[in-house]
């Protein structure tokens, strides 16, 4: 009777074993195209201790230890760090490729306006009396002042969208970050409960942590409590086990954003990884140093023209004028520069004469085309312009951009190419296979069904022995 009672009693027990078995399999079918979600497995081992009987030991049959993870661990330590760096090329090569005013072969930009500039005086030169050619001449000035402006701005735009992305990258790290401060907390308590492991905290908790790692290049560090604190590229504590810091956008002096850290009410500089990082190393380096360039190039072209202006006489016998206005220091230059009010007003003050009174004279048309080869003075501009003229400088910022722009394109195919490996071995190592989940159901099934049939059998000798009796 005891017998019989016992393989009752242990046959239910394993039938909660294969239901939880088929229950595991059933969770890895539901989640199977869930980003993020490693692979459960459950585990059963025998009952102990073994039942002795007369003079043998009678097992207990199967029970539930756990449900394990598929995890690599050494893959899941490298592969931050790859989404990092093929996140930050990512961005700062998106943010520049989306920049076509210093395209080269793009048409109506300050190449062609200023060709189109000394074309213009040129055919002054033949009539340098004829109203119309003199109105075309000042329009083309214009229109290089204007492509200067919308090259600037095109620049400034493109920084200004990664303030916006920055801006909002922050507030995307900062919920996150306060998310892997509170799974901490989580998984603490529900590891202090003595159920084993919470898989799928921690799933949620590694998910967290990889949108971290491709939006700010934090890497995680495990502690010795089980928590994973978040250490951004400076080393910097962006989650400290229970404690998440706060990112915060810096304008710097030109307005455009950097990134500090905030711990405690005291903030320090912090400079981030990942997409965030790439955003700020190509909004403060290649944009910014175009721009830069680009104010130096109208500041030196706009005043080696003016100062041939000046020497020249206008029709109405005007002189000392300025041809355009670029203000009195070069930051800024390309975006302020415009054809001089003087000048705008009343095309017969352009200064084509070498001397008042001589309206045939085009010796200062001359003058002005001679700026067309001259060479920028090292004061004039940085050292990317200095030594050659307008045309040469031009092709040396859009060189340099060009340069940046497409080491940062390779540089994102390489990362990308990288972090793709890894993230590929991961889900190999750690993904729903379908067909094994449906073959671990169809084992638990059939061993569910066995035991059924023997808690049957049982049942039908426990009828026949009460019988007996």
């Amino acid at each position: 009777m005891a017998d019989l009672l016992s393989i009752l009693s242990s046959s239910a027990a394993s039938l909660a074993a294969q239901r939880a078995a088929a229950a595991t399999a059933s969770h890895n079918l539901q989640n199977a195209n869930t980003p993020g979600y490693a692979r459960q497995r459950a585990v059963l081992t025998t009952v102990l201790p073994a039942q002795q009987a007369g003079g043998a030991w009678i097992g207990r049959g199967a029970a539930l230890a756990q449900v394990t993870q598929a995890r690599d661990r050494f893959l899941e330590a490298q592969l931050p760090a790859a989404q990092g760096r093929s996140a930050r090329s990512a961005a700062a090569s998106s943010l520049l490729e989306a920049v076509q005013v210093l395209d080269p072969e793009a048409e109506g930009g300050p190449a062609d306006a200023l060709g189109g500039l000394y074309a213009a005086l040129t055919e002054l030169s033949q009539a340098p009396s004829d109203p119309g050619l003199r109105q075309a001449a000042v329009a083309a000035a214009r229109t290089l002042a204007l492509s200067l402006n919308r090259a600037r701005q095109g620049l400034e735009d493109a920084r200004a969208g990664a303030d916006a992305r920055i801006a909002a990258g922050l507030s995307e790290a900062n919920a996150l970050a306060a998310e892997v401060a509170a799974l901490n907390r989580d998984i603490r308590a529900a590891r202090a409960a003595g159920a084993g492991e919470p898989n799928d905290l921690l799933d949620a908790r590694q998910r967290s942590v990889d949108r971290l790692a491709a939006l700010t290049g934090a890497v995680p560090a495990a502690t010795s409590e089980g928590d994973v604190s978040l250490l951004l590229p400076g080393g910097a504590a962006l989650v400290a086990g229970l404690r998440a810091a706060t990112l915060l956008p810096q304008p710097g002096p030109d307005g455009h954003l950097s990134v500090q850290l905030a711990i405690g009410g005291t903030s320090a500089d912090a400079p981030p990884g990942g997409e965030l990082g790439g955003l700020v190393d190509a909004s403060s380096g290649p944009l910014k140093d175009a721009i830069t360039a680009l104010d130096q190039l109208a500041w030196a072209v706009g005043n080696q023209l003016n100062a041939a202006h000046r020497a020249g006489y206008g029709l109405d016998g005007s002189t000392g004028l300025d041809l355009l206005d670029v203000g009195t220091t070069s930051a800024g230059a390309a975006r302020r520069i415009a054809v001089a009010g003087a000048v705008a007003a009343d095309p017969s003050r352009l200064a084509t004469a070498t001397a008042a009174g001589q309206p045939g004279d085009a010796g200062n048309v001359l003058a002005l085309l001679a700026t067309s080869t001259a060479r920028i003075a090292s004061g004039q501009g940085s050292d990317l312009l200095a030594g050659v003229d307008a045309t040469g400088a031009l092709a040396r910022i859009t060189g340099a951009f060009g340069a940046a722009a497409r080491g940062l394109a390779a540089s994102a195919a390489q990362d990308a190419g990288m972090a793709d490996h890894l993230a590929a071995m991961r889900e190999s190592a750690s993904g729903v296979s379908v067909d094994e989940e449906l073959l671990e159901m169809e084992k638990a099934q059939r061993a569910y069904e066995a035991i059924s049939k023997v808690i049957q059998a049982s049942s039908e000798m426990f009828d026949t022995l009460l019988k007996l009796e």
